[in-house]
Order: structure tokens, then sequence, then C-alpha cells
């Protein structure tokens, strides 16, 4: 079953039905995260190098709002609301109480001045990789748990991109892309995935 999630070629497949391409294109180099999301919560980041590495990253990816009343944090989305959290912060370090369990997290990006709440912080998940939760100012909560990470690279010819990823659920595939200010889409056997150009998580 996870294997069946995990193959590259089903997630641009399945990602979303056929659509025209934008008519601007420019450079794919950069990360991308998919706009479609399963009804569990897992995405894919695609990572573009300007060396012509490429990445392809499965994972949790769940956005949601945060409220922020001294020192009470409150989670919440159409979907429903994390129990409420009280938080804390020694230097680079953020705890967060939530019903009765501690969890420490550290900053890796983000302005101390102002609210220390704002920006990114990273923590070993309960499954054993690191988890990266970023706070914004504006109210957003992004949650990103990377579960599997394929490797390899990629050659651009006009707007297309031959990609090879190394590793089981790996292999080459041939898509048509195109770049209309901060979205990417890519195009395979007529069917098309939508991402949005993303901060690399670990910087």
């Amino acid at each position: 079953m996870l294997r069946s999630i995990l193959t590259v070629f089903a997630l641009f497949a399945a990602a979303a039905k056929a659509q025209t391409s934008p008519a601007a294109s420019t450079s794919i180099v950069g990360t991308w995260e998919a706009i479609a999301r399963s009804s569990g919560g897992l995405g894919s980041t695609i990572s573009f190098g300007p060396d012509n590495t490429l990445s392809f990253t499965i994972g949790a990816m769940v956005d949601m709002s945060y409220r922020r009343v001294g020192d009470s944090l409150l989670v919440t989305s159409a979907a429903g609301s994390l129990p409420p959290a009280s938080i804390a912060f020694l230097h680079d370090t953020l705890v967060v109480t939530r019903n009765g369990s501690e969890q420490r997290e550290t900053r890796i990006a983000g302005e101390k001045a102002g609210d220390p709440l704002i920006g990114r912080w990273t923590y070993q998940h309960y499954t054993g990789v690191a988890a990266y939760e970023e706070y914004a100012a504006d109210g957003a909560f992004h949650l990103r748990v990377p579960i599997r990470t394929l490797t390899g690279n990629y050659v651009v010819a006009g707007n297309t991109a031959v990609m090879h990823l190394m590793g089981d659920g790996g292999g080459d595939r041939t898509v048509n892309f195109a770049v209309l200010g901060d979205t990417l889409q890519l195009t395979w056997n007529g069917q098309s995935t939508r991402y949005l150009r993303a901060t690399p998580l670990a910087r």
C-alpha cells in the first residue's frame, strides 16, 4: 500500500485532471509543493537544483491557522482544531505543552524580533523522522513531515524536462512544464500536476 503511494509515476498522474498549460514558461529551478493533497494529508515536494540535481519527497503536508494569546496557542482548520497548548521560549528552543505532554522544537529560520513564535521550527516526529512547523506573521501554520525522499537528476530542453530518480519507486519520466509566477505545472500523459514555489525545509 505504502509502496504504491510512493510510486513517483502515480503521483504525477493522479494529482489533477488534464489542464491547459499556462502560456508563460520560465526556469524550473527551485523547490515546489504540490497543491493537491490526499484525504489523509499526504503530498509531494519536488526540487530542481541549479546543478541539475533532483529530489522528490512524499510526506504529510498540513496547512492550518494559529492564534496566540500570551502563552496560549490555538491551532485550527476547517476540519477541526488541535487541543490548546501553552508555549515558552528558551533561547532558540520552543517548548510546546499540550495535553500534559511537552515537545521541544529548535528554531531553524525566522527573525527573533517581535513575536518569537514566528519562523520555522524542527523536532523529531514520533515516527523517527524530522518534522517541521512554520508559524507565519499572517496567522498561517504549516506542518511538514517528510516520509521518503528519492534523489536523482534532470535535464531540460525547452519546456521539456527528462527526470531520473533512483531507488524503489523511481525511474525515468519525460514531462512538459510551464512556470507562471510561483506556480509550476508538470504535464505527463495528458494529465497535469500543479505545484507552488516553496522554501526548502532545511536551510
